[in-house]
């Protein structure tokens, strides 16, 4: 005898039982009702911050030199960072052609920088009481760093300020309590000068 697939619907407060339908196949039909990332939002748990002093870009592959931190300070077996977006924002460009990428890493757990106390703000409104540390200008171990957005390109104009580049990761880095992540630029030249931040949801996970 088939067994009936059950599955529990929030309503509101209340939790309740409910089948679910299948389709002649046995196949479990879906169909998305909120937006995507609108469920982390309304938890609560989703969050950002960005630096506000601009620093200049590199011109060789960031190693140890750091330009923002961002270090989730949560005991071990507490929230995960699960990052959403990586931003980086051109404040300064100079009179020449020039390019530049955003690039970041996540470093093995290490202790903890010191604190920006740059404002982290709620999607939903909220105000931030987590355990996370901005931090900006730090050393860090070289974990192994990739570029995250396309390559910009300016045209010389020397515009102030000029433009941002955004990655959405949407869950590919993961910041495990006590672990960060890192983010620099790589550019053409160093009068080019860069804030940067992120986006994250905040979920206790395990990690493999």
């Amino acid at each position: 005898m088939a067994e009936a697939v059950q599955g529990a619907v929030r309503n509101g407060l209340i939790t309740s039982q409910a089948s679910l339908a299948l389709n002649q196949l046995g196949e479990q039909l879906f169909a998305q009702g909120l937006p995507p990332y609108a469920e982390s939002v309304r938890k609560g748990t989703a969050w950002a911050t960005m630096s506000v002093t601009a620093v200049a870009g590199l011109v060789v592959r960031p190693s140890t030199v750091c330009a923002f931190e961002l270090w989730n300070g949560y005991q071990a077996g507490g929230p995960s960072l699960i990052i959403d977006r990586l931003f980086y924002f051109n404040l300064v460009t100079t009179a020449a052609n020039e390019g530049w990428s955003g690039w970041a890493q996540v470093t093995a757990a290490k202790a903890t920088p010191s604190s920006a106390s740059l404002a982290v703000r709620g999607a939903s409104g909220k105000s931030y009481n987590g355990s996370v540390v901005n931090a900006i200008g730090t050393t860090v171990i070289d974990s192994g760093w990739f570029p995250w957005t396309n390559q910009q390109v300016s045209g010389g104009a020397g515009v102030t300020p000029y433009g941002c580049a955004v990655a959405n990761v949407e869950g590919r880095i993961i910041v495990p309590p006590g672990s960060s992540l890192c983010l620099h630029v790589v550019s053409s030249l160093v009068g080019q000068t860069f804030t940067q931040g992120a986006s994250w949801f905040e979920e206790t996970i395990s990690i493999a």
